[in-house]
């Protein structure tokens, strides 16, 4: 038993390296194609189906060498070693409420909310300079209408039947909140960088602007690939796992006859 529990650990520890260096591998070969990232729904599906923990360690260690690639820097790190891993916990314990599923009504509150408070701001106006208040209003009307946008998408997934297993609201919660997540990701740096580089007013307000036009096609994105890659990706990593998934309604951990010699 102790020696089976030990081989578990180190094929544990082997799954978290191979899996910080394959998001590393993939970030670098699609950084350079504009809005189109996977590391989203890598994460998402790998913590899914090996845990808060598994998911948690693998976050951290992608985000040191990451780091240690591009340099640390306090904006660098709070996006990466604190976002990455609230994002690999969260998914993480929601793989193990997977059978009911898990938290639906969690995603679109969030997303609501997030719409009122855009809402708010655009017609309650900013304090900033006249100058920018106007692409300042615009730009809220926008993000406004990008989480309406996703709170219709959550609902319209809801009568979405998968072909193996699974339930149109596990999806449809899964993938509206990793599009919340993408969001914040967004909306965090936009806030962080121009704050610890001190930029000017006007390269604050740029930066802003830049990254709001980026997060639009990196949201699309990662609705995209987690309606599409959630299920084949999560059943990959149970069966690496050697875990069964755990069928709507059904018990998590109901393991493969498996006996370790």
């Amino acid at each position: 038993m102790a020696r089976r529990r030990e081989n578990r650990h180190v094929r544990d520890i082997a799954v978290c390296a191979m899996m910080s260096a394959f998001l590393i591998a993939v970030q670098q070969v699609l950084g350079f194609v504009p809005g189109v990232e996977l590391v989203t729904v890598l994460l998402l599906t790998y913590s899914y189906a090996f845990g808060a923990a598994m998911g948690v360690t693998s976050a951290t260690a992608f985000s040191l060498l990451r780091c240690l690639i591009w340099g640390f820097t306090p904006n660098v790190i709070v996006l990466y070693l604190i976002y990455f891993n609230v994002f690999a916990f969260t998914f993480g314990m929601a793989g193990r409420h997977a059978g009911r599923p898990f938290a639906a009504w969690l995603a679109p509150v969030l997303i609501a909310a997030m719409a009122c408070f855009c809402a708010y701001f655009a017609v309650a106006g900013v304090k900033v300079s006249i100058l920018y208040q106007e692409k300042l209003r615009v730009m809220l009307w926008v993000l406004f209408s990008v989480f309406c946008a996703l709170f219709v998408f959550y609902f319209a997934l809801l009568f979405f039947k998968p072909r193996r297993g699974g339930t149109g609201r596990e999806i449809a919660s899964v993938t509206a909140l990793a599009c919340f997540f993408t969001v914040c990701f967004t909306l965090l740096d936009d806030v962080l960088t121009p704050l610890w580089y001190a930029f000017t007013p006007d390269a604050g307000i740029a930066y802003f602007y830049t990254g709001f036009l980026a997060m639009i096609p990196q949201t699309i994105c990662t609705a995209v690939s987690v309606f599409l890659l959630f299920y084949p990706l999560t059943r990959l990593f149970y069966r690496i796992r050697r875990t069964k998934p755990p069928e709507s309604g059904g018990k998590e951990d109901e393991n493969f006859a498996l006996t370790a010699k």
